[in-house]
């Protein structure tokens, strides 16, 4: 006998027990036997070559000691199919998940750094967007502010702000970086993936235990120059929410040769506040300098404080 046969007779009889539940003999039989006919149908429909197995039959014959007959049942169907395998996600369907998120916030890490190098909170029901990042032991804010048509620039470490019109040309590209997949995944436009592309999911459990809930995949292509020469070998693994189809994690690898192995680059770790959020932290990276004609709407009346506790109009 097959130890693992064994095993799982042994789970099923050690469970049944703590049951304590009786049953009539002809009630028993004929549900062990309905029971066994579906479940020998439904092993044939996944392989044509599994039959009657020695399992099912060390079973029945340890069963018979039971009375439990229905709550045997129950118990052999959870052992023996446990949990359906998730279907993988599909490329498509992150762009798709993405493209109906409308705040977001991308915090890019290089490799062995702790602090993000950068971190930016997108809003395209705002259409504003916001840099923080460290600048020679500053913290320099940058926000693009699309319906007031200014670029407003702060360090931490200091009062003034510097305010800057936008040009036509800057305000089409500030709005194309507000577009619906964020600089998140490496191709702004799933058409634009290169054909020889491959999609995979990442198997490996200890990979997919760096983001607790999440399937992790892996998008690998050729960079070719305009001559068709391979520049180099490009990794972009993405751990994605088991719920939402959005990431939660993204890492970039990169290579020169294909028997090298991928150099891990950066990272980014993605979270999704809501318009709120991103108001408040506007209103705290600026403060007093945004009360001027023209400002935001979202913005705080003249009377606010610098904290940003006054009214919203």
């Amino acid at each position: 006998m097959n130890p693992a046969d064994n095993n799982l007779a042994d789970n099923i009889e050690r469970s049944v027990e703590k049951l304590h539940i009786t049953t009539r003999a002809e009630t028993d039989k004929r549900i062990l036997d309905d029971a066994f006919a579906a479940l020998e149908k439904s092993t044939q429909k996944q392989s044509p070559h599994v039959g009657r197995s020695v399992w099912q039959r060390t079973l029945r014959n340890r069963m018979a000691e039971f009375a439990a007959v229905a709550a045997v049942v129950l118990v052999i169907f959870a052992l023996f199919f446990g949990t359906p395998a998730a279907e993988a996600v599909a490329l498509g369907e992150i762009y798709e998940a993405l493209g109906k998120i409308r705040n977001i916030c991308i915090s890019s890490f290089a490799v062995g750094r702790a602090k993000p190098i950068q971190e930016i909170w997108t809003s395209q029901t705002l259409k504003v967007k916001l840099l923080k990042t460290p600048k020679k032991e500053q913290i320099q804010f940058v926000l693009w502010d699309i319906p007031n048509r200014v670029k407003m620039i702060r360090y931490l470490s200091s009062d003034t702000v510097q305010t800057e019109v936008v040009s036509e040309e800057m305000l089409a590209k500030a709005e194309r970086a507000i577009g619906h997949t964020f600089g998140l995944v490496p191709f702004s436009d799933i058409n634009d993936v290169p054909k020889g592309a491959q999609w995979s999911r990442v198997e490996d459990p200890q990979v997919a235990a760096v983001v607790p809930g999440t399937e992790v995949y892996d998008l690998t292509w050729l960079q070719e120059s305009t001559t068709g020469t391979v520049v180099r070998f490009c990794k972009w693994r993405v751990f994605v929410d088991m719920c939402t189809n959005l990431p939660k994690r993204a890492e970039w690898y990169s290579k020169l040769k294909s028997g090298e192995e991928y150099k891990f680059e950066t990272f980014s770790v993605v979270t999704y506040p809501n318009e709120s959020q991103i108001k408040v932290l506007i209103r705290n990276a600026f403060g007093s300098a945004l009360r001027q004609p023209g400002d935001p709407e979202y913005i705080g009346t003249p009377g606010a404080e610098r904290n940003g506790a006054g009214r919203r109009r």
